[in-house]
Parts: structure tokens; C-alpha cells; sequence
């Protein structure tokens, strides 16, 4: 038993492999599977679509999957991790990278090529990752980061609504913003609520007025016909939210209770856009 978790340790490290960001997994699974009903409910289903969505998936977690050791190769080659996990981190960021190519040459295989659109933004996000690694993990773990990965993440509902409907439309823009603005909330509230946690300054007028901004965004968009009204109700929901927490410190004192908490948020926010989609479809 020694010997074999001896084993597994000089294969697998959990901080070269499994990214630290708080919420991360819901960004990128919630858009998913909101591009993925609103494609399959509201769109024409293209065919093969089920395993387009499988190769999306993969594709998409093995990409996300890449930045982790990516990032920690880029810091052991500047002096500033362990040597001896250099073969390691690149042995994963290959790994990650092959199954993430091989994904996305099935889903051109399937037809999918307007996929190929959504490269260029992931890439970039994994580019602006590594240059940030250059100047340590502070700069990793800034706000600004944080915001640009939750943008990029949101970039799976787009993929998934292409995959389900071989169509690159004005739904899929939609999409994409309604998910990342989602998941920027997400950012603002959860940093908010970790740093009352651990007694930290707390950004309270920056998350206050980021949902206000947000909330205003989607309304605008309802008044301009780009989705239905029904789009405005999470981000209503998440303004108050973001009220509650910018009146007072609110510590958390469960954190694993805390974390399924936000999934179920994202997956309401998630939801109620998917109805509010169908709503504008006449569906």
C-alpha cells in the first residue's frame, strides 16, 4: 500500500495538477450545461450531436485542466518552484494538450468547424495566465485574473450551444455574455465573502456595483429585445445577494457548505436563463 501511494506520488501532485480557484468548476460546467439545453431545447440538433457534446466537454476540461501545470512549468523554469517537478508539470501540460487537440480534430471530424472560432479567446486566456506566472502567484490569484478566467470559461456555453446545433448564431454571443457576466458576479461575491472570512480588506463597492452594472446590462438587453425579460431575474437576485454581503462582514463559517451553496446558485442563475431563452424563442 506504501509502495503504491509512493507511486502514485511521483506521477500525480495535486497542486501541479488540480487548479486552486474557488467556484472555478461551476463557471465552466454551468455554461456548459446551459449551452448545451438551450442548444438541444431551442435549436435544431445537428446530428452526432451527443458526441460533439462529449468531445466539448473533454476538450473544454482538458484545456482548463492545461493551465495548472502549464503555469507551474512556467515558474520552475523562472527559479521558482522545485526543480525536480519540472518533468512532471510538463508531462501533464502535454497530456492535457493532447486530449484537448484530439477533441477538437473530432469535433472538426463531426463538422464542428465554427469551434474553431472559440480558440483564439481560450488561448488567450491560457497566454495571459502564463505571463502572469512570470511575476508569481499574487498576480495569479489578482482580481484581474480572476475576472478574465471567469470570461474565458463562459466561453463553454457558446461551445456547447455550436456543438448541439453545428450553428454559430447570435444565440451563441448571447450566450457567452450572459454566462460570463454571470460568472463575474460569481468572482466578485465569493472574493468578498473569503476575505470577511479570513478578515481581509473587502473590494464591498467594487462587487456592489459590478452586479448594479450587470443587472442594468441585461435589463438593456431585455428592453432591446436581445432576450426576454425573464433573463433580468437571477441578476436581481444576485444584486440583492450582493447587498446583503456589502451591509455587514459576512464571514463563512461552513466552507464546503458554502461551496455547494454557490453551485446551486449558479445552477438556478443557469436554469432560469435557459427558460428565459426558451421564453424568447416562443418555446
Amino acid at each position: 500500500m506504501a509502495e503504491t501511494a509512493a507511486s502514485r506520488h511521483t506521477w500525480f501532485r495535486k497542486a501541479l495538477v488540480v487548479p486552486t480557484e474557488h467556484g472555478a468548476w461551476s463557471w465552466l460546467l454551468v455554461p456548459f450545461l446551459v449551452g448545451a439545453l438551450v442548444g438541444s431545447l431551442a435549436g435544431q440538433r445537428a446530428p452526432f450531436s451527443g458526441l460533439a457534446l462529449i468531445f466539448t466537454l473533454v476538450g473544454g476540461l482538458s484545456a482548463y485542466m492545461s493551465r495548472q501545470p502549464a503555469t507551474a512549468l512556467a515558474r520552475i523554469r523562472r527559479g521558482r518552484g522545485r526543480k525536480a517537478d519540472e518533468s512532471l508539470a510538463l508531462g501533464w501540460t502535454l497530456g492535457f494538450g493532447l486530449v484537448a487537440a484530439l477533441c477538437l480534430l473530432g469535433l472538426l471530424a463531426l463538422g464542428r468547424t465554427a469551434l474553431a472560432a472559440l480558440i483564439a479567446p481560450f488561448a488567450l486566456v491560457l497566454v495571459m495566465y502564463l505571463l502572469a506566472s512570470r511575476s508569481g502567484r499574487a498576480a495569479m490569484r489578482a482580481l484581474s485574473m480572476e475576472l478574465t478566467g471567469a470570461i474565458g470559461l463562459a466561453l463553454m456555453a457558446p461551445a456547447a450551444y455550436i456543438a448541439t446545433t453545428d450553428t454559430f448564431d447570435a444565440i451563441a454571443w448571447k450566450l457567452w455574455v450572459l454566462l460570463a457576466l454571470q460568472n463575474l458576479l460569481g468572482v466578485l461575491y465569493v472574493r468578498v465573502r473569503l476575505a470577511d472570512t479570513h478578515k481581509r480588506p473587502a473590494e464591498r463597492r467594487l462587487m456592489l456595483g459590478g452586479h448594479a452594472a450587470a443587472l442594468l446590462i441585461v435589463a438593456a438587453g431585455a428592453a432591446l429585445a436581445w432576450w426576454s425579460w425573464l433573463m433580468v431575474v437571477p441578476f436581481a437576485g444576485f444584486l440583492l445577494r450582493a447587498g446583503w454581503t456589502y451591509t455587514a462582514p459576512r464571514a463563512v463559517l461552513n466552507v464546503k457548505r458554502f461551496g455547494f451553496t454557490e453551485v446551486g446558485v449558479e445552477i438556478t442563475g443557469g436554469l432560469l436563463i435557459v427558460a428565459g431563452f426558451l421564453v424568447s424563442l416562443g418555446l
